[in-house]
């Protein structure tokens, strides 16, 4: 099953209703489909509006360390892990 399938919105047009359960949606893939540390750094920048160096220096880590939990990180020419990867996909169905 894709994840466009597992999808319940029907955003053909856009209302506060529709809002709302994007919201609530995005809630959930946050809180299901990232590890705790990925879902800290995602809370962190996108929901507090920390920058990543900001994010670094709250949680004690390297800015680097917060570009591989959102980003991900390259290993043998492919991208492995990465918060918003992960999200992408589960999230497929809001575009």
């Amino acid at each position: 099953m894709s994840p466009r399938d597992r999808c319940p919105l029907d955003l053909d047009h856009d209302t506060s209703r529709d809002d709302e359960q994007r919201d609530r949606r995005v809630r959930h893939a946050v809180a299901t489909a990232l590890t705790d540390k990925q879902r800290e750094a995602v809370e962190l920048h996108f929901f507090e509006g920390l920058s990543q160096s900001e994010i670094a220096r709250r949680l004690g880590v390297s800015q680097q360390v917060i570009d591989k939990r959102l980003h991900g990180a390259t290993r043998d020419g492919r991208r492995i892990g990465g918060a918003l990867a992960k999200l992408r996909t589960e999230l497929a169905c809001l575009r």
